[in-house]
């Protein structure tokens, strides 16, 4: 029996070419995902059933799994259709609030020709398999986090703000930012009413996010990531940490590639929580400035995490919102020379990159191509989490 199953089926129409059959299965066996105890092997089109095939080892047969249908379909948590491609996520087992982001290649970069040359050369980026957290982390589960982090000792906190105790010590949070929805009162952190409870953090620069995922990995007993002497990562440990650049780019794909977003080539206030302030072609909200349901009078016009449709890896929130941290440092030539394997930026740099546009910020700036990066102690940004799925 499998531990931790998890089923990633990735087939496009050019697999019926490739295989030269309309039954894959008793085929030469081109097309697998491997996955936590063997391999997994599946297709089909639209309107159709098929299986998914397990195997322990690409020397003995294949056997069933499962039989997927569309649209009804018991196993899946995530389907995406895009003309007679299918992408299935299938995850048994997932960590809490997790989506699995399956490996495979993909085109990094504006395939529109629309923006910045940073975002340019378009060019192919292969990203192992790896975990994402579904929300951007909320201002409770800081709390929650940090709040440990104190009690333990890892924390100096005082009315203006956190910084690490151990390492090279850093603010983390800014508990008298104008946006800032956390309260401390000498001893205990809590939760602002209004745009608190439910809603993304602001209040943590890319040291804090960083620093979070050390805590919360220990937390819950994992090893932490980074070193916080040098702010270096780990990458063979099992703890939290920020995505990649590239990673990021993936899962906020979520198996749609070459599309300005994860549901397609337009957006409107339906989508996602974004200023539609400037007339792009591909904004076709029927009201402009900043979303209509969230813009109340009380900054930041943010809206809980989960207002909108999630994206085919079953992440939420990926366009708009809040930007998010990633792991790289910017360098807006780095597309001409990023590898082809599970890049992570360049060695050193000024700014960090976040990705993913906000509540604030016009459309264009929440394509999944567009890079935009912020001070390692600037604030607004908010983030998300990753795990290794290995």
């Amino acid at each position: 029996m499998l531990k931790k199953l998890r089923v990633v089926v990735f087939f496009l129409c050019v697999a019926f070419s490739v295989l030269g059959q309309t039954n894959a299965f008793n085929a030469t066996i081109t097309n697998y995902v491997k996955v936590s105890g063997g391999f997994m092997l599946g297709w089909m089109s639209k309107g159709t059933d098929s299986v998914v095939k397990w195997s322990p080892d690409l020397a003995t047969p294949f056997s069933d799994l499962a039989v997927l249908s569309y649209p009804q379909n018991s196993y899946t948590d995530t389907v995406h259709w895009a003309d007679s491609t299918c992408f299935y996520c299938v995850e048994l087992n997932p960590p809490a609030g997790m989506g699995l982001i399956p490996a495979g290649e993909y085109q990094m970069g504006d395939s529109f020709g629309e923006d910045l040359a940073d975002e340019l050369p378009v060019h192919n980026v292969y990203v192992s398999d790896f975990y994402m957290g579904k929300h951007e982390v909320t201002n409770e589960e800081i709390v929650q986090v940090m709040q440990w982090a104190y009690d333990n000792g890892k924390l100096i906190v005082t009315s203006a703000g956190a910084l690490n105790a151990q390492g090279d010590q850093q603010e983390l949070m800014e508990l008298d930012y104008l946006y800032c929805r956390i309260i401390w009162d000498g001893s205990t952190f809590s939760v602002k009413s209004g745009k608190g409870a439910g809603h993304p953090c602001l209040d943590i620069n890319w040291y804090g996010a960083v620093a979070y995922c050390n805590y919360r990995s220990e937390m819950e007993g994992r090893t932490p990531c980074y070193n916080l002497n040098n702010w270096s990562c780990d990458w063979n440990v099992d703890g939290y940490r920020l995505p990649t650049e590239a990673e990021w780019e993936k899962a906020a794909r979520g198996g749609l590639n070459g599309k300005r977003f994860g549901w397609g080539d337009l957006i409107t206030h339906s989508n996602a929580n974004y200023n539609s302030s400037t007339n792009y072609v591909y904004d076709v909200s029927s009201t402009r400035g900043y979303h209509p349901v969230y813009n109340d009078g009380i900054r930041p016009y943010t809206s809980p995490v989960g207002s909108f449709a999630p994206n085919g890896y079953g992440l939420y929130d990926m366009v708009g919102n809040a930007f998010e941290w990633c792991w790289d440092w910017y360098d807006d030539g780095y597309y001409g020379y990023s590898p082809l394997l599970n890049p992570k930026g360049p060695s050193f740099g000024s700014q960090r990159v976040i990705r993913g546009g906000s509540w604030n910020t016009v459309i264009v700036v929440g394509r999944l191509a567009n890079r935009s990066k912020f001070y390692l102690s600037s604030y607004a940004p908010g983030f998300r989490v990753c795990l290794p799925a290995e």
